[in-house]
């Protein structure tokens, strides 16, 4: 899966000289929580939802409503937009997108084609694609199996879920600590006895299971 399959296109924008009501009215009309910044057609910036409530006057101030609509008038969203910005392809692998949040502690990537806006791409987003990946709005079984890291495993496993006439929706492969892995299995079946069964007759250790 790439980031184009999962980002949001052609994002909602503002501009540096936006003021930050303004740009509290574009979140809450579209119902999001980031907003790119673009100056002449290149974006400079990113402010959220967060950035725009610290810079918000406090419900427990004591200014009138008349300098607070004052303040809010000159508070401009390059006073406080978040500068230094990491962006990606859209042909850029969602695996890539999710390692570069999790390096530089961000949850939004700008995503880009010629130096140009094309979409961006949030934490929410590489979460939905996870579940995706993991097949995880099918209605079916999880099984962790407990076998030795060596070739072939993998097809023997799949053999014998095939023999039993069940689909694989899903596969994972987690390291253990000794020269096992834990193989994560979704089933297409609900049938937790029957698949336990099938396995241990195969001779293979069944973990976990729900």
């Amino acid at each position: 899966m790439f980031v184009k399959d999962y980002m949001t296109p052609s994002p909602v924008t503002v501009s540096p000289d936006d003021l930050l009501g303004d740009a509290l009215d574009l979140m809450k009309k579209h119902s999001i929580r980031r907003l790119p910044v673009v100056s002449r057609g290149k974006i400079v910036g990113l402010v959220t939802e967060q950035d725009l409530m610290k810079a918000s006057p406090s419900s427990a101030t004591s200014l009138s409503v008349w300098e607070i609509n004052y303040l809010f008038s000159k508070i401009r969203i390059k006073d406080m937009m978040t500068k230094e910005i990491f962006s990606i392809k859209s042909d850029t692998i969602l695996e890539e997108a999710a390692l570069i949040m999790q390096k530089k502690q961000i949850s939004t990537l700008p995503v880009l084609e010629n130096n140009k806006l094309v979409g961006i791409i949030t934490e929410s987003d590489i979460f939905k694609a996870f579940i995706d990946i993991l097949g995880l709005n099918h209605p079916s079984l999880r099984v962790t199996l407990l076998v030795e890291d060596q070739v072939g495993v993998l097809k023997s496993i799949s053999e014998i879920v095939d023999a039993a006439g069940i689909n694989i929706v899903s596969t994972i492969v987690q390291r253990s600590s000794d020269n096992r892995v834990h193989l994560i299995l979704r089933l297409a079946t609900k049938n937790a006895e029957q698949v336990t069964k099938i396995f241990e007759k195969a001779g293979v250790e069944v973990s976990h299971i729900c």
